[in-house]
């Protein structure tokens, strides 16, 4: 299976569910002051606020290795395994940015028509690649590299070119290997994480 929708599947590992072994994808709620631990010290973990808009990472290096919330949060976490942190790596702050904050690229050709963001590079991930894209209503975005990728609707509604097939797709569902999107009338904003090639 290449697209499920996160409310089918509450609590599970959504990347495993769309043939992604490579990360681990999760929807959770966090009520009131409740503390979401990452406790796997060889992992990097991005932390997305659905309900904010805001994202933070977590690598090995960090010493703070949990995230409380303020009040209640809908968040997506993503783990993928990261490379060892140096010794003299500097423990990032624990403070989120807001992607939509960011400068986007605009895009235009022919049917493509998109504004792309690039996320991981400016909250200092290193072992995924993050990205934020806007797809102009009725139009469609760019094919994906061969890399392996798992993608988030956060917004909108279109379809999506996957293993032949072109089903349709709307906030919450997650898409594993999407060759390309088509947006419907509200437009789509997907959220993309993309495995990093490994050293050989």
């Amino acid at each position: 299976m290449t697209v499920v929708d996160w409310d089918d599947r509450p609590g599970d590992d959504l990347a495993a569910a769309v043939g992604a072994e490579w990360a681990c994808l999760r929807r959770l709620t966090l009520g009131p002051g409740e503390p979401l631990h990452l406790d796997a010290e060889d992992r990097e973990t991005v932390v997305w606020a659905l309900d904010r808009d805001a994202v933070m990472v977590r690598g090995p290096e960090d010493a703070e290795r949990s995230v409380r919330a303020e009040g209640t949060m809908d968040v997506l976490v993503f783990a993928v395994d990261a490379p060892p942190a140096a010794p003299d790596a500097t423990p990032r702050p624990g403070t989120m940015i807001e992607p939509s904050a960011l400068e986007g690229e605009r895009l235009i050709d022919g049917l493509t028509s998109i504004t792309r963001r690039d996320v991981g590079g400016p909250v200092g991930a290193v072992g995924v690649a993050i990205e934020l894209v806007e797809i102009t209503p009725g139009r469609r975005s760019l094919p994906v590299s061969d890399l392996d990728e798992v993608s988030v609707v956060l917004r909108g509604a279109g379809q999506v070119v996957v293993d032949g097939q072109e089903p349709w797709v709307a906030r919450g569902c997650v898409v594993g290997r999407g060759e390309r999107y088509a947006a419907g009338p509200q437009g789509l904003r997907v959220l993309s994480f993309r495995e990093r090639p490994r050293p050989a």
